[in-house]
C-alpha cells in the first residue's frame, strides 16, 4: 500500500465543537483496493513570541 493522499478536513461545526482531522488515502494497486482514515489532529499550541 503507498499514500497517494493527504490532506485536512473538518466536521463542519462551529465554536468548541470544531475538529480538524488528517486524512489519507491509500492505494493497493495489486489488490485494486483504496483506503481512507481520518484522525483527529492534536491540539496546536499557542505561539509564543520572541519579542
Amino acid at each position: 500500500m503507498r499514500k497517494v493522499r493527504w490532506e485536512i478536513t473538518n466536521n463542519f461545526k462551529i465554536g468548541k465543537d470544531f475538529k480538524e482531522y488528517d486524512k489519507f488515502t491509500y492505494e493497493c494497486k495489486d489488490d485494486d483496493v483504496w483506503v481512507t482514515t481520518e484522525t483527529p489532529l492534536a491540539k496546536k499550541q499557542p505561539e509564543k513570541s520572541s519579542k
